[in-house]
This record gives structure tokens, sequence and C-alpha cells, in this order.
């Protein structure tokens, strides 16, 4: 890297620079600028400096907008605020703040997304995961994409060493027509056909004896090879037949205390996945817990 700038630059300047570019369409040089400032502070760089880091990756129509909502926050909170996609937040003190490990894999796995600084997010898997290590039963990933959730939080988890065994469920061609949510061709288009391969996928995870990347279409596939039991259970199918007809199946499997997550539950674009899984579970008497980040948290009694 050129140097451009003199050593022991205040690290405000440095952001203000970077947003700069940011705004002017250069979010190499952003970057640059950003991870300048987050080396200048060392152990002061708070949350607000990670997001700008994070909206670098993945620049699209929603950058500008959530660089703009993270600046509108920050003049309430400058300490504490992030922005990551769909959720701003300010007066909270997020747990991976001050977590170099899960800011180093957060950044390095961000590639794998298609949205800028999931952060909120994997936490809640990270959570979900640690609380199902000890039950009974392995792990189910139900619509994988690239891997990014499990990639990240099995090297944040140290999943490699735990006698658990993580299935990773998709067709790795996009949502069948037959089990698409009305008017997502686009979507299914434009972000899973030709975007990702099972062969891509799998060697993502071919250091990862006990995790198991499986191709094809849910439910059908869980008739040739599923765990007894399941403690974990992550859904992300992307369709509400397909998710409704999994739960059909697997729901017996998961032991008491197990945890589902779904990935889509809260996001406007998945309301007809949320209406269905809302019926599937009032026709039992529970209920799923709606989160500020899009998904949906259930443990089972």
């Amino acid at each position: 890297m050129v140097q451009i700038l003199p050593d022991n630059v205040n690290p405000e300047l440095l952001v203000a620079f970077g947003d700069t570019a940011l705004r002017k369409g250069d979010p190499i040089l952003a970057e640059r600028f950003y991870r300048a400032a987050i080396s200048e502070a060392g152990g002061g760089a708070g949350p607000a400096l990670h997001a700008r880091l994070g909206l670098t990756r993945k620049p699209n129509s929603r950058t500008l907008p959530m660089l703009d909502a993270l600046e509108a926050v920050q003049r309430i909170d400058a300490r504490n605020s992030f922005v990551g996609e769909g959720l701003a937040t300010w007066y909270k003190t997020p747990p991976f703040a001050d977590d170099a490990r899960f800011l180093d894999l957060a950044d390095r796995h961000a590639n794998l997304l298609p949205a800028a600084n999931w952060h909120w997010n994997l936490q809640t898997v990270v959570w979900a995961v640690r609380q199902a290590r000890p039950l009974p039963g392995d792990f189910v990933e139900l619509g994988v994409f690239k891997g990014h959730t499990t990639r990240f939080v099995a090297d944040y988890l140290g999943f490699r060493d735990w006698p658990k065994t993580w299935f990773l469920y998709d067709t790795f061609e996009g949502i069948p027509q037959d089990q698409m949510n009305a008017g997502w061709a686009a979507n299914n288009a434009r972000a899973y056909v030709g975007t990702f391969s099972f062969g891509e996928v799998r060697d993502r995870f071919a250091d990862m004896a006990n995790i198991r990347v499986v191709k094809g279409r849910v439910p059908e596939v869980l008739a040739e090879t599923c765990p007894e039991q399941i403690s974990f259970l992550h859904m992300d199918l992307n369709s509400a037949v397909a998710e409704v007809q999994a739960l059909d199946i697997l729901f017996d499997r998961i032991t008491p205390g197990g945890v589902i997550v779904f990935d889509d539950y809260a996001w406007t674009v998945s309301a007809q996945q949320r209406a269905a899984e809302d019926a599937w579970f009032a026709r039992r008497g529970l209920h799923i817990l709606p989160l500020p980040t899009g998904q949906g948290l259930f443990i089972k009694g």
C-alpha cells in the first residue's frame, strides 16, 4: 500500500477521509482509511468503526443509506452505535465489540454473504449453538448458501473438536419452482441460481470432518440421511412450503432444550414463511420469538 498519510494521524480524521471515499464510490480506499483508523485507535476502536469497515466489503445501493443511518445514530450515542443489514442499534453494548476473534472472523468471511455487517445475526446463532452443545443430538442447517453462518460459528467456537456432526442441506441450485414463495422468482434467480455450487461449499468445509455437506431437496433428502436426534436446527430455506414440510419431519427429533433459529422469520420479504410457521406452531399451542435481527427463535420445552 502506498503511504498516503503521515504516521499517527487522528483516528477521527481517518474516519472522515474514509467516509468521503465511500461516498465518492471508492470502497477500497475507504477500507484503507478505516483499517488505519482501527490501527491507530488500538483497543479503543468502537463498534461504529467496525461497522464502517463492513460497509466497504459489499458495496451496493444500501451502502450509503446505511452510512447515513450510522452517522444519525452516532449523534445520539457516539460510543456504541452499530449498523447492520436492516438493524441499527445505539445505547446497546454489542457483545462482539471488544471480541477481536469475533470481529476478525466476521471480516474474514464477509465475502460469503451478500449483506453487510451480519454481526448481531451471527451472535444469535453463536448463542444458540452454545446452548445446544451439551444436549443430546447433532446440528442441522437447512439452506446453506455459501456456508457463511456455519463456517463462522464453527471457526469461532472450535466446532471441529466437538463430539457432534453438523449436517448442511441445500439444493445448491436455487429454490425449486414448486416450493417458491409467491413473487420470489426474481430473488431466486438473482441470489441463488449460478452464484454458488455444491463443490465450492463442500470444499469450504473439507478441513472439518464433523461437518457434512449434503446436496438434495428438502424434505425428500431428509429420508436419505438425517440425524435421529437434533439439538440445534438452523432454518434458512427461503420457502414457506419447504420449511413447514421440514418441521413436520424434524420437530419430533429435536431434543428437550433444543434450539431452532429461523433465519428469515421477521424479514418483510419472508412474510409468507412467517405466516406458515406461525400457523404450524399455533396448532401446537407454541410460538416463535421474533427478533429485531429478522430471525425467529424457538426453544423446545
